[in-house]
């Protein structure tokens, strides 16, 4: 079973991810209207396949966790979404300070957006 030690912050990955990935901290988030719903603070990322799980999104009132899997392209415009924006602001809140999301958070967030983890699913 996988734990939260496969996540690390894209700043702590040796590997290498999609070039689109290296530049997208700070970029705006962009909901599935192209409404802007907040910013990207920091990516993490699954160490075994050197991918991108989550982002973590500043909003103006909070902060929170995507799913890479909710996110349709990472441009120079931003990272867009296909999610609504009452979606994403419903979800639950997350601040990091400097800790890697938990599983409880991990999951909560999939769920949330009707994902599955493949965290969760032993891959």
């Amino acid at each position: 079973m996988a734990d939260k030690a496969s996540l690390v912050k894209l700043e702590d990955f040796d590997g290498e991810v999609e070039e689109h990935w290296q530049e997208a901290e700070g970029s705006k988030v962009l909901d599935s209207n192209g409404e802007e719903v907040g910013t990207v603070e920091e990516i993490y990322v699954w160490e075994e396949p050197g991918t991108v799980h989550l982002i973590e999104v500043s909003g103006e009132e909070r902060s929170f966790l995507i799913p890479v899997h909710a996110v349709t392209n990472a441009d120079e415009e931003g990272v867009k979404v296909e999610q609504s924006k009452q979606r994403i602001m419903e979800s639950p809140e997350f601040d990091s300070g400097d800790a890697v999301p938990d599983d409880e958070a991990r999951k909560g967030v999939f769920q949330h957006y009707g994902y599955t983890d493949p965290l969760d699913l032993g891959a």
